[in-house]
């Protein structure tokens, strides 16, 4: 029996689909900040003044930019929810739905759009009526200048933040196109982009499938601020992603927060994701060739370390504690041994070679972990603000130690010492966390430390 198949429409829930788009983001501030200024940049301007205030007991956002304005055609296809002329993979803004999302987030909110391409005046007000957004035309206030105004209701929680994060949102999403001209205030007051005071800076050009993006290498005088990262890929000025170097590891303690490299990517504008915070899977090829640039650099200038933790871990470490776990006397401290104690549970062998884990939030962060042929792994972070030295992957059973604590940066430059910093961090983690199913004194803790230590010297280089 054939089936027979009735073609017919097929509904669709254009409220629910705004609200996903919505939901992309984890901030609705974020999202309107975002997608606001990014609509001024693809539309060319070169000024934007936000006020953000009370009015008649409202919480209200504005935003005045001096691009050319809209047409009468351009601000007919605004009015609709979804309509842009532009094409999303070649702009900033959410193609014609981000700056309205926002009275989908907030029901209780509305936009009023108001622009002036230099011969006519156009006005608008988005809200949403019943669950149904409405768009109407409103009387208009009078331009001296060609530009695009937007102000927005906003909840009160979203207006508290953005009173007290509104600066740091535009220096982090929008710093590159601050630094290249464009003028941003808040208020009246005027916000000062964050520029990179550098003892040495090279510029250079990393090519990958015929894209070409323009790449500026700074040595910095002073440490980056704890939230940033080494390198910054931007478009149109606009901060897409930051990441840390892939070998960061590799570089002396000293130097992991005085890289910092940014990145023009607007070639790479055909991998952007929807909300414009990301890129598609096919960038990685993109971040290896600008990270073996750099990998270039900060060799020539004498920035890499002779006794990276990724030689000292694998020739070294692993190998001395994987031939002490061979002896019963020492098996149960091994967190990943079938003989192993009930806290850290056993798990399968996993394959040689490295890999990268995420054990902590820290926008510093950035780890590997190695393993010996006998089964035991070590993973190494770079972590400045944990003020642990070490501690317990628990989900991987892997003892992790901080690259980017003071003492280890302290003994970097010294192979001895270095090894022996490592060796006690990792010592330290597992009786830690072995002490918990087995309980000892203080005394026994020490005794049971110096013991280990004393096994695995001869293996190393104490």
């Amino acid at each position: 029996m054939q089936l027979q198949y009735t073609e017919q429409p097929m509904d669709f829930d254009l409220k629910h689909a705004l609200e996903n788009f919505a939901n992309m983001y984890d901030s609705h501030p974020l999202m309107l900040v975002d997608e606001t200024i990014s609509n001024s940049l693809d539309a060319d301007a070169s000024s934007i003044d936000i006020k953000i205030e009370t009015t008649s007991g409202a919480a209200i956002i504005s935003f005045l930019d001096n691009g050319p304005g809209m047409n009468e055609s351009q601000f007919t296809n605004y009015q609709k929810a979804s309509f842009s002329t532009k094409d999303k993979k070649f702009g900033l803004g959410f193609a014609g739905i981000g700056a309205k999302l926002y009275v989908i987030a907030h029901e209780k909110s509305e936009i009023i759009t108001e622009t002036f391409n230099g011969k006519k005046q156009l006005a608008c007000s988005f809200y949403v009526n019943d669950g149904v957004k409405t768009c109407q035309r409103i009387p208009k206030q009078k331009f001296t200048r060609p530009g695009t105004f937007y102000k927005v209701i906003l909840k009160p929680e979203d207006h508290y933040y953005l009173i007290n994060n509104l600066e740091s949102i535009l220096i982090d999403s929008f710093n590159h196109a601050m630094l290249n001209g464009l003028n941003i205030t808040i208020n009246g007051n005027k916000i000062k982009p964050w520029s990179p005071l550098a003892t040495k800076q090279q510029t250079f050009t990393v090519s990958h499938k015929g894209k070409k993006l323009l790449c500026k290498f700074y040595l910095l005088k002073d440490d980056m601020d704890q939230h940033k990262r080494n390198i910054s890929y931007h478009i149109m000025g606009k901060t897409i992603v930051e990441k840390n170097l892939e070998f960061l590891n590799d570089v002396q303690g000293k130097y992991h927060e005085k890289i910092y490299v940014s990145v023009d990517a607007s070639p790479m504008k055909f991998l952007l994701k929807t909300d414009k915070r990301s890129f598609l899977p096919g960038v990685y090829p993109y971040y290896r060739s600008v990270n073996k640039e750099i990998h270039k650099i900060t060799k020539k200038l004498g920035l890499l370390s002779n006794n990276t933790p990724n030689k000292l871990i694998n020739n070294v470490l692993t190998k001395a504690f994987a031939k002490l776990f061979l002896d019963p006397k020492y098996a149960w401290l091994n967190p990943q041994g079938t003989g192993s104690i009930g806290c850290f549970g056993t798990r399968q062998p996993t394959s040689s070679g490295t890999s990268t884990t995420s054990t902590s939030t820290s926008h510093r962060q950035g780890g590997v972990r190695h393993r010996s042929k006998g089964g035991f792994d070590i993973g190494i972070y770079v972590n400045p603000s944990d003020k642990r030295d070490g501690w317990l992957d628990i989900a991987n059973n892997i003892p992790m130690i901080n690259a980017g604590h003071p003492l280890y940066i302290k003994f970097d430059p010294n192979p001895k010492t270095l090894q022996w910093h490592m060796a006690r961090v990792v010592v330290s983690v597992l009786l830690l966390h072995g002490s918990m199913q087995k309980p000892m004194t203080m005394q026994e803790f020490t005794d049971l430390q110096t013991e280990i230590l004393t096994a695995v010297k001869d293996e190393l280089w104490l």
